[in-house]
């Protein structure tokens, strides 16, 4: 099971993207009137009162991407190193705050936002909890030769847009960057991480 999820969380990081934006486009292609960073929070996609015929699909997104994140975080195993306490630690660290994340997203497709109160909590928390794991992950990899210092910086810059995001929850235009960031960060270290590609030039220990 732990190796089938090493060489198939990859995947599922590649794969929560692609279902994300692609589901997201349907909504949005649903969405009646105006719809920009300025005025609208992504969520608004999924809000069955304001987007009836589009809510669905992004909230499906919503539900699909949190499935695949958890896999994803799971198969973030790969990139422990053999008899390195620190480090297995922070990939540990990684995976739980990343699993309590991505159940937090599917919590937050199960209370869309026109169920304000309760999607806020789950949003919030989806926010935080992404943000430590992005957080935990850079610590994790600063040990791997193989990932460049611009990866880390990335996840430096995603993680601290995600916790920000999560607290200042009143500002539109930051969830659509910290979202941005969040899917450039997943889709690199998805990449970096397939065993088509980041195997051949790394060694898993």
């Amino acid at each position: 099971m732990i190796k089938w999820l090493r060489q198939t969380g990859s995947y599922a990081g590649l794969l929560a993207l692609v279902g994300y934006m692609s589901l997201a486009l349907v909504a949005f292609s649903f969405y009646p009137g105006p719809f920009a960073p300025n005025r609208n929070w992504l969520s608004d996609l999924g809000n069955a009162d304001v987007n009836p015929k589009g809510a669905i699909f992004y909230n499906l997104g919503i539900k699909f991407t949190g499935l695949f994140l958890l896999a994803f975080f799971l198969g973030f195993t790969q990139v422990k190193l053999k008899n390195h306490k620190i480090q297995n630690l922070m990939v540990g660290l990684t995976q739980l705050f990343g699993v309590l994340g991505s159940l937090s997203m599917v919590m937050s497709a199960l209370y869309p936002i026109n169920l304000l109160e309760q999607h806020r909590l789950w949003s919030v928390s989806l926010y935080i909890l992404l943000g430590s794991a992005f957080a935990f992950s850079v610590a994790a990899l600063r040990y791997r030769f193989e990932f460049p210092r611009w990866v880390l910086v990335l996840g430096v810059i995603t993680a601290l847009c995600d916790i920000i995001s999560g607290i200042f929850h009143e500002v539109t235009l930051l969830e659509w960057i910290t979202v941005g960031l969040f899917l450039g960060y997943v889709l690199v270290l998805s990449v970096k991480t397939l065993p088509v590609y980041g195997n051949k030039s790394w060694r898993v220990e």
